[in-house]
């Protein structure tokens, strides 16, 4: 079952609609409230993948030595490097981190998006995936603008066929007030907070082998450093 899309993607395309607010305190909400889980992945390199330009490329909270950034540019994935989704130039079981912030909603092949992020994770590596809510009021404020939504139980299902153990899930992101806002409620568990603007998915590559290895060569970090 594919990802429902949500909504049709604006000419101007989904990256853009992350330029404009109320995206971008969308965007600062989420990964303030992301940041705990942020601080317990330890390791070397780390992939950012960020759905705009616009989002800064630091990746706050993190305990990494390096982190390479990529943002959403049209169909692609552009940054230090370019590359389609299906195809990151980056060695298999290299990383101890990819954060991946709302990119599977612009991606042309979230599947293979999804399963390039499990390949690059080493045994253990940890993907932080931040994901719009479709169930929630405040997709009001993206539908017909250009982000499609990742149904949930299409994502359970591709996280453990690429090999990822799902260790947790929770709501966070602001709550749909009002035409005009987006505001933050106190932070206690709420029946209500199904409908928070996007969800934070935790998982762990628990095996190696379970994803396919690309034959061709990875990037090249920096001399004397090395991967994960």
């Amino acid at each position: 079952m594919p990802p429902a899309p949500q909504s049709r993607q604006s000419e101007s395309g989904p990256g853009d609609w992350f330029g404009r607010e109320p995206a971008r305190r969308l965007v600062q909400d989420v990964q303030r409230e992301a940041v705990p889980e942020l601080t317990r992945v330890f390791g070397h390199s780390g992939l950012f993948l960020r759905p705009s330009a616009v989002v800064p490329e630091g990746l706050s909270g993190n305990m990494l030595a390096q982190v390479l950034s990529l943002h959403r540019r049209g169909g692609r994935l552009d940054g230090q490097f370019a590359c389609e989704d299906s195809a990151l130039p980056l060695a298999s079981g290299s990383l101890a981190l990819v954060y991946a912030l709302f990119v599977l909603e612009s991606s042309p092949a979230p599947r293979e998006l999804l399963r390039e992020m499990a390949r690059v994770l080493k045994p253990e590596g940890t993907l932080l995936l931040l994901a719009l809510n479709p169930w929630s009021p405040a997709s009001l404020r993206w539908r017909w603008q250009g982000p499609r939504t990742v149904v949930p139980a299409w994502l359970r299902v591709e996280l453990a066929a690429a090999g990822l153990e799902l260790v947790r899930s929770r709501p966070l992101g602001p709550y749909w007030s009002g035409r005009d806002r987006l505001e933050l409620r106190p932070e206690r568990v709420r029946p209500t907070d199904r409908l928070r603007a996007a969800r934070l998915w935790v998982a762990r590559r628990r095996e190696a082998g379970l994803t396919p290895l690309r034959s061709r060569a990875g990037l090249a970090l920096r001399p004397g450093i090395s991967a994960g």
